[in-house]
């Protein structure tokens, strides 16, 4: 079994401090006010930027289950941030998945990364979920026009 380790990292600079520390060391955060008053979306946000890749990643997941468009634009960050993670971008683009459809941010969020990310696994996978967007976009101006259903 391995070693627990001695250290925790800070939540606002991701510094490793002592376990019992109450108050970051480096950035002068007190962990326990900050967990209390931060919402939890915020939290999540911050925690795209953590060293450590299993943090950055239950972030990543949390956000897609909330589904809130506004972090869609943190989460494309996140991938071209951490650009060599494909695993890591793909996670990213199905969080994307569970937003609303019909949102500006979710497109702009898509479009970075279709255009942006190093990874063609990740790029092309944006430009199919673009595509898809633009299907569905299609099919709600026809259905809307078409006097059959929208009777």
């Amino acid at each position: 079994m391995g070693e627990r380790s001695a250290f925790q990292y800070c939540t606002w600079c991701f510094a490793e401090i002592p376990l019992d520390a109450e108050v970051c060391p480096d950035c002068g955060t007190d962990l326990d006010d900050y967990a209390r008053h931060t919402p939890y979306p915020d939290r999540l946000i911050h925690a795209l930027h953590h060293p450590l890749s299993e943090t950055r990643m239950g972030a990543i997941i949390a956000l897609g289950k909330q589904a809130d468009p506004h972090t869609s634009g943190a989460l494309a960050d996140c991938a071209l941030e951490h650009d060599g993670d494909v695993i890591e971008g793909l996670e990213i683009l199905h969080a994307l998945e569970q937003m609303p459809a019909a949102d500006p941010l979710l497109r702009s969020a898509l479009q970075k990364l279709a255009e942006r990310h190093p990874a063609h696994a990740v790029r092309t996978r944006a430009q199919r979920l673009l595509q898809t967007l633009c299907k569905v976009d299609l099919q709600q101006d026809h259905d809307s026009s078409d006097p059959k259903t929208s009777a």
